[in-house]
């Protein structure tokens, strides 16, 4: 049987992938539970895993590009093994030292439900896109502002 280590590296050769989803596959091809900890140790030490970095590129790269807000981003982290904490802080710093855009990411994400081309849309189809974007972790009023040129109007 292949050494779990060597496994290890070939499957992050192809694509970054989380201590989690390293482990899950190591599993999957029959290694021991103790021989897949001590591979991911040693990946871990050789800096060959870093959930940190992959959050960080995975943030900046297809959150931003995906119109993903802050609570989306840090889900689809945490469903590929990030812990939250991480996947909180890679956002934080990405916003912060500029990486990413938030005002471009929601633009985005409001083009994605209603197209680019701003136009008047229903007004139930606007309240479905408003709640879906604070679900995602978008602030309410950046929400209500981009959502202006398609004749949402806040009527509490």
């Amino acid at each position: 049987m292949p050494d779990a280590y060597q496994d290890g590296v070939r499957l992050l050769a192809r694509r970054s992938l989380s201590r989690r989803e390293v482990a899950l596959r190591l599993r999957a091809r029959g290694h021991d539970d103790d021989v897949v900890e001590a591979a991911i140790e040693r990946l871990v030490a050789a800096s060959a895993i870093d959930d940190c970095a992959l959050a960080r590129h995975w943030i900046e790269s297809q959150a931003a590009r995906r119109g993903r807000g802050r609570a989306r981003a840090v889900a689809e982290l945490r469903a590929r093994g990030v812990d939250e904490a991480v996947a909180v802080t890679a956002w934080s710093e990405a916003m912060e030292d500029g990486a990413i855009d938030g005002d471009a990411v929601l633009l985005r994400a409001v083009r994605r439900r209603l197209g680019a081309t701003p136009r008047p849309a229903p007004r139930e189809r606007l309240a479905r896109v408003y709640n879906a974007l604070l679900h995602e972790g978008f602030e309410d009023k950046e929400v209500e502002a981009a959502l202006a040129p398609y004749g949402f109007e806040r009527t509490d």
